[in-house]
């Protein structure tokens, strides 16, 4: 019966470019699912060096993606979901249509999916990054996504080394519960952190005794160097940490990273501190699984960012930068980002409410829009809400005559070619789906490639 599901799934992996929008990437998968409920275990028993799977609500497809590419140039052939498929469908689909020289696997999966997936592929490694708000009609409170985690952890199988940010305090807690846990985080991030939290973030109680938290400093969202003043719960040992991080404008970071025998300059093109997160956490593992810090350093600088996250695209002689936002951290991470950047802001922000976006669109009230009140010079909002957003800024100061709402993608191409002076940039901040309807019309006017994905 698996040879029967396994070649049926491959019959339609080879039909599936002819699906839009990447439903090949999961189409594969879910006939093989269905036909043998447990494919996934003997797909991922084929892999002969294991596999790692990363998981987190903002970041891991670009880990995902710098973590392939690390193991990729040190030689260590790898089957990834690059087109960001990460439902257990997809990871059955990336593992079904893999090379025959490829080995181990590099997969990200879905927080929701995530206790099941680990139960079935018995992985070599996981990492687990962050736990943000996110489409709460269907994850529910993050709690609930945590309580499994915790539960998840604790029927790891021996063999599976566990990574975890220790600057989230929720995975941090989580990772204690497992002797021989591996804890990465910021260091040292003064330059770039707050001194108190967001009003938006998500776990600022403990997670231990439910006592308020403090912290030195604050990263993103709730994530910092904290600890609790009633039960003495604190960030754990760094086992990888960073220092000396340089944020240049939306251009690039430059970071040390340091664990306990060494130090590593880092170089990467992807801007922001959650690019320096997504990066460390690549590197921790990469390190763990024995690949010369040089040559993980190299390949980091070599990675470009996935579509849709921090992606450049040349259009009408202008530069759009594209930076997915699909919860209230991460389009506050992405705001902090275009605060680098100096000079007057082309600021586009596209909402929608379908279901791989989540229905419920009332983070957009989370967002702090209003730290970049006074640099916006062009304000274009768009998608099926977009109107809810144009209220959303009304209400948080700005003028009415500078926000212009489109009725459709084309026309809101053509609005911010017609608003913004030649070799401008252009900051998009879409949710999911509004992403994939934008890069539907550049992919049109040939402005870019094609990649469709699922999964979110």
């Amino acid at each position: 019966m698996y040879f029967v599901a396994r070649l049926m799934g491959k019959i339609v992996a080879f039909l599936s470019p002819l699906l839009r929008r990447g439903g090949g990437t999961s189409a594969p998968g879910m006939v093989l699912l269905r036909l043998h409920p447990k494919a996934l275990s003997k797909l991922s028993g084929s892999l002969v060096r294991g596999s790692v799977l990363i998981s987190a609500t903002n970041g891991k497809t670009t880990t995902t993606r710098f973590l392939s590419e690390i193991l990729n140039d040190a030689g260590v052939a790898c089957v990834s979901n690059t087109s960001g498929a990460n439902l257990k469908s997809g990871v059955a689909t990336a593992l079904l249509t893999k090379e025959r020289h490829q080995d181990m696997g590099v997969l990200e999966v879905d927080e929701a999916a995530l206790p099941e997936v680990v139960k079935e592929s018995r992985p070599r490694m996981l990492i687990l990054m962050n736990l943000f708000r996110d489409q709460l009609d269907r994850y529910g409170e993050l709690e609930s996504i945590a309580k499994r985690w915790r539960e998840m952890v604790l029927e790891l199988h021996p063999d599976t080394k566990l990574l975890v940010n220790a600057d989230d305090p929720v995975l941090a807690a989580i990772g204690l519960q497992r002797p021989g846990s591996i804890f990465f985080g910021l260091g040292d991030a003064s330059s770039y952190s707050r001194d108190e939290l967001q009003h938006a973030s998500d776990s600022s109680n403990c997670p231990q005794c439910s006592a308020p938290l403090s912290y030195n400093h604050v990263t993103l969202s709730h994530m910092g160097d904290w600890k609790c003043e009633n039960c003495e719960l604190s960030r754990p040992h760094l086992d990888f940490a960073t220092s000396q991080i340089q944020l240049d404008g939306i251009n690039q970071s430059v970071f040390t990273i340091l664990d306990n025998s060494s130090r590593q300059e880092i170089s990467s093109s992807m801007p922001g501190l959650h690019n320096v997160y997504n990066a460390l956490a690549a590197f921790s593992a990469a390190s763990e699984l024995g690949i010369d810090h040089g040559g993980i350093a190299s390949s980091i600088s070599q990675t470009v960012a996935a579509f849709g996250r921090t992606e450049k695209v040349a259009f009408c002689d202008r530069e759009i930068h594209i930076l997915l936002a699909k919860n209230p951290a991460g389009a506050n991470a992405n705001i902090d980002t275009l605060l680098l950047h100096s000079g007057p802001l082309h600021l586009c922000v596209l909402l929608n409410d379908r279901i791989a976006d989540g229905r419920d669109v009332s983070w957009v009230w989370d967002v702090d829009y209003e730290r970049v009140l006074t640099r916006v010079e062009t304000l274009h909002v768009g998608g099926e809400r977009s109107y809810d957003l144009a209220l959303r800024f009304l209400y948080g100061g700005f003028e009415k005559d500078i926000i212009e709402v489109a009725d459709s993608v084309p026309d809101l191409l053509d609005s911010l070619v017609s608003s913004t002076p030649k070799h401008s940039n252009i900051f998009v901040l879409p949710s999911y789906t509004a992403m994939l309807d934008l890069r539907d019309e550049l992919v049109r006017r040939n402005a870019t490639h094609a990649f469709w994905e699922d999964g979110k």
